[in-house]
């Protein structure tokens, strides 16, 4: 990049958030650091969007229009559009706080060769009240590793779409997004990531997941059986078979989307399969999960959507309809 390029590239995708992208923006340029440009991606958007962003005039907001394509499509554009060679990034539906860059920017000094720089971040629910995504980490900051990733991931996913910087040159050389899928597109790339380095990650809560967003994946997109991670994942176990506790690490992991889909037949499509889902599902991370919903899930359809909320499911975006859920939101 040349002597005039930003220190960071602020990459916002966009489809239908007219009623969110002003406050996204905005929290960017309330930022205590200021070195920064935004590239705003509107992936075919049928409401105001894109005139929304097309209103400001700070030379620093860029607008790309392309015909929609989907998340992976636009986040990958924005990175191809983006002028430095550190990109965070932010959905059209969620803000930061002033210090976001501020810190994310101190986090890159300390550790520049990671390929990517995650904040932990609250959930923020339609009453207002925040959740901290991961609770589980004492240290202020730590590097993840597939070593402590997944162990982590099962009760609560540390790297977050907004709030996380990656590494340019890191996140072309896998590949970037991938397109064409609606749901865990997100966390199979930072996945990926993290098999070709360290993410360093900080602990204290920064930027916010608004539960509020017109377009949020999971209203419009039930969870899957399998994940575009799963393939991800066993991958690597296949290719390090002396991993044996990041191999159980990961299948907890992967049990915790099992259950949520069985959930969501149970409550919504067919309860027969959903019960044949927990019942195949060897976990004992989430056990006492699994028999709660196989019982309940002999109760008529109309009580369980009643009573049958998961527990104990992890407070973060990914549990709320979000990161891993991010396709969709653009």
């Amino acid at each position: 990049m040349s002597a005039e390029s930003p220190r960071f590239s602020v990459v916002i995708p966009l489809y239908n958030k007219e009623g969110q992208i002003a406050r996204a923006i905005e929290s960017v340029l309330a930022q205590t650091f200021q070195d920064f440009e935004i590239v705003v991606v509107d992936d075919g958007s049928k409401d105001r969007s894109a005139d929304v962003v097309a209103g400001y005039a700070d030379p620093r907001v860029r607008l790309h229009r392309q015909a929609n394509g989907g998340v992976s499509v636009a986040r990958n554009r924005g990175v191809e559009l983006a002028r430095s060679d550190t990109v965070a990034f932010l959905d059209g539906d969620d803000a930061w706080v002033p210090d976001h860059l501020q810190r994310l920017d101190a986090m890159r000094a300390a550790h520049p060769d990671c390929v990517a720089w995650a904040l932990n971040y609250y959930v923020v629910d339609v009453t207002g009240a925040k959740t901290p995504g991961v609770t589980v980490v004492s240290e202020p900051r730590l590097l993840l590793t597939p070593q402590n990733f997944f162990k982590i991931a099962r009760h609560g996913t540390p790297v977050f779409s907004s709030a996380v910087a990656v590494n340019r040159a890191a996140i072309q050389r896998v590949g970037g997004f991938p397109p064409g899928i609606r749901l865990g597109e997100d966390i199979d790339t930072w996945i990926r990531l993290l098999f070709t380095g360290t993410i360093l990650f900080e602990s204290q809560p920064g930027p916010s997941y608004h539960a509020d967003g017109d377009n949020r994946a999971l209203v419009n997109n039930p969870p899957p059986a399998r994940y575009v991670f799963f393939d991800t994942d066993e991958a690597w176990v296949r290719a390090h078979p002396t991993e044996t506790q990041v191999a159980e690490d990961m299948e907890e992991f992967h049990n915790f989307f099992r259950i949520a889909h069985a959930h969501h037949q149970i409550k919504w499509g067919d309860k027969s399969a959903g019960r044949s889902v927990l019942r195949a599902c060897k976990t004992t991370v989430f056990a006492s999960e699994r028999q709660r919903l196989l019982r309940m899930s002999w109760l008529p359809q109309s009580l369980y959507r009643a009573l049958g909320r998961l527990k104990g499911k992890p407070q973060s975006a990914t549990s709320s309809g979000a990161p891993s859920a991010s396709a969709g939101r653009a």
